[in-house]
């Protein structure tokens, strides 16, 4: 990870050498370049049909009358089947990249690309099951835009960005997920450098909905929060 940011670093400074310091005419576009380095904290949630058997869950009991309850849900009889509620939360590192173009300083279109690998806890399910491990991984992407709303105001307040972006997700984590979108929002403030050349932080949020090919997982949901480091030439 060092060297990675260390060759990111380099590639960035080097892209901006040698640009003149004077004035120049103002470019109605440029290339658009973003790399985020973060932590993020990410929930699962799912409800999992449970098929009768003769094994007891812990926390799962059966009524005199028959009925095999888990906490307030009921299967209604011995052999019905019940819902029992799933969920995974880890946290962990985060890296992306955006590929785009500037329009007149303002905004950014842009091609997002993630990945995200975090480790933390199961619940609902047996930890040593082997598709409920304690960890989760997801690769995205997908289009998105930047805004930067003070481009041209003489006060600090310029070097303020928001984005969003829609991503097409493989991953899961937890047993939950395989295939699915998010929609993520972010904030954050950039440091210049040089002309293109800026280095600064970021927050951001997403709702995530992780589609599994299990057709005993139903209502997949989620979402995430991070923070990180951004390098943007723009």
């Amino acid at each position: 990870m060092k060297r990675f940011l260390f060759l990111l670093i380099a590639l960035l400074v080097v892209s901006s050498y040698g640009e003149e310091t004077g004035p120049k005419p103002r470019r109605k576009n440029s290339f658009y370049f973003d790399a985020t380095v973060g932590m993020a904290l990410r929930h699962l949630e799912a409800e999992q049909t449970i098929h009768h058997n003769s094994v007891v869950d812990a926390g799962c009991h059966f009524e005199p009358d028959g009925r095999y309850v888990c906490g307030d849900k009921s299967s209604g009889s011995v052999h019905d089947p019940y819902e029992k509620d799933i969920g995974y939360t880890g946290f962990g590192p985060l890296l992306g990249m955006r590929f785009g173009c500037l329009i007149k300083g303002v905004f950014a279109l842009f091609a997002n690309f993630e990945l995200e690998r975090t480790t933390g806890k199961v619940y609902g399910r047996e930890k040593n099951e082997d598709d409920a491990k304690p960890s989760s991984v997801f690769l995205g992407g997908g289009p998105g835009v930047a805004f930067y709303p003070f481009r041209h105001s003489s006060t600090e307040a310029k070097n303020i960005y928001i984005a969003g972006a829609a991503n097409l997700l493989l991953g899961g984590g937890g047993g939950i997920g395989f295939l699915g979108v998010n929609l993520m929002l972010e904030t954050g403030y950039l440091y210049p450098v040089s002309e293109r050349l800026n280095f600064g932080f970021a927050a951001g949020v997403d709702l995530i909905s992780p589609g599994s090919i299990d057709e005993d997982i139903n209502n997949e949901g989620g979402y995430g929060v991070w923070v990180g480091l951004k390098f943007v030439r723009k």
